[in-house]
């Protein structure tokens, strides 16, 4: 998933963003996790082993604490400012019981440096410099066992800094080439709903009005052959069906490729409509949980969800086999979230096919509006669909 992070002159990044450096950042910490203890058993170590061995296990708490919260999503943007407080004291604390600036394990300062500046802009990564600063200079003064200089810890001062501007541009990069593919995605995403509505006019204004035309021209020739000649009014009418049918199946297609309940009333009329529509077809139990001060704002993120739910539901009937599918629309901490669950047949995300282009599809949709699609599925376990994006947000 993408990444867009702030700079010193932007606000904090959205949260689907800062979501998936959050993701990165847990693997790291673990990473981490696995590489002291060779080291610290490899150390001469100035206090009691035990005591090392205890913060060494607060250390693994601590990491555990932020994989759960990552996992489940809560207070995301809390917990990466929390986080990046309480990285560099962790690190603090596993140096001060391990000889200070002399530590094996100070280098992990660096990569909490890194790490704010790959979550948030300059401005955050300067001042968790100045507490790794701060910090390694209450190291220097208190550290057990510790024969840095004041040298030692202007060098290590200056490479925390050297870390921190390297990491600002990397990010700042990495920043723009996110920004630009987001923009390419919403001109794509533009161009082709400007089509499906120009394929839509052509087909109800020339089509599907050849076939109302047709329709009634034949039935009219029915009436008018009556008993007269029954076998060819019997044709006529037969006739008539057929081309009432085509123009019914022309109306479908009209509102597949732009639904007009789209247009005129917005996301919340055509989730109803589509709903009902699929329930009306049988075989499936359809349940809707909309929340009530819900509201799409924005017509690009009304026709983005639409995309995705419609998406969504045709897998349903297509391929899952479902026997329930319910539908949840809300407004929640300032996002709009659309979550689609069935409890089908399921499948491997890992082993999808080349030709399976709908969860790119549906990916790419969400990402083009700032938003993040997550799919949470097992062969057997139904499949979830859940997409949260900014409520109000003008990504123009």
């Amino acid at each position: 998933m993408p990444a867009s992070f702030g700079t010193s002159d932007a606000p904090l990044p959205d949260l689907p963003q800062l979501r998936d450096a959050e993701r990165v950042i847990v693997r790291l910490r673990w990473l981490a996790m696995a590489s002291w203890p060779p080291i610290l058993l490899a150390s001469d170590l100035p206090v009691a082993p035990r005591v090392v061995w205890i913060a060494y296990g607060l250390a693994v708490t601590y990491v555990a604490a932020t994989h759960w919260f990552n996992r489940i999503g809560w207070a995301v943007r809390a917990t990466a400012l929390g986080t990046t407080l309480a990285d560099p004291l962790v690190t603090a604390l596993i140096c001060a019981l391990t000889r200070g600036l002399d530590s094996q394990l100070y280098p992990f300062f660096y990569l909490t440096t890194l790490a704010t500046s790959i979550r948030f802009g300059m401005a955050e990564t300067l001042a968790t410099v100045l507490l790794n600063a701060a910090l390694s200079a209450l190291l220097f003064v208190a550290a057990p066992g510790s024969t840095a200089t004041p040298a030692d810890l202007s060098i290590r001062v200056f490479f925390l800094f050297f870390v921190a501007i390297e990491g600002g541009l990397l990010a700042r990069a990495a920043r723009h080439h996110s920004g630009r593919r987001q923009q390419l995605l919403r001109r794509l995403i533009g161009a082709e709903e400007n089509e499906r509505r120009r394929l839509a006019g052509e087909l109800h204004d020339r089509v599907g009005r050849r076939f109302f035309e047709l329709y009634h021209g034949l039935d009219r020739g029915r009436t008018e052959l009556g008993e007269r000649d029954a076998d060819t009014a019997a044709l006529l009418g037969r006739l008539a069906v057929a081309a009432r049918g085509c123009a019914d199946e022309v109306r479908a297609v009209t509102n597949e490729l732009r639904p007009v309940v789209l247009d005129d009333f917005g996301f919340e009329e055509a989730l109803r409509e589509r709903v009902a529509a699929l329930e009306a077809q049988g075989g499936v139990t359809v349940s809707l949980e909309l929340d009530a001060p819900a509201s799409v704002g924005r017509a690009d993120v009304g026709v983005m969800l639409f995309r995705v739910l419609q998406e969504a539901l045709a897998n349903v009937q297509r391929h899952a086999d479902a026997r329930r599918v319910d539908v949840r629309f809300a407004a929640t901490n300032g996002r709009l979230e659309l979550c689609v669950r069935d409890d089908g047949r399921g499948f491997d995300a890992s082993r999808l096919s080349r030709g399976h282009l709908g969860l790119l599809y549906m990916r790419e949709r969400v990402e083009g509006c700032g938003g993040q699609l997550d799919v949470r599925t097992s062969p057997g376990k139904g499949t979830e669909v859940r997409v949260t994006v900014p409520a109000g947000r003008s990504v123009a």
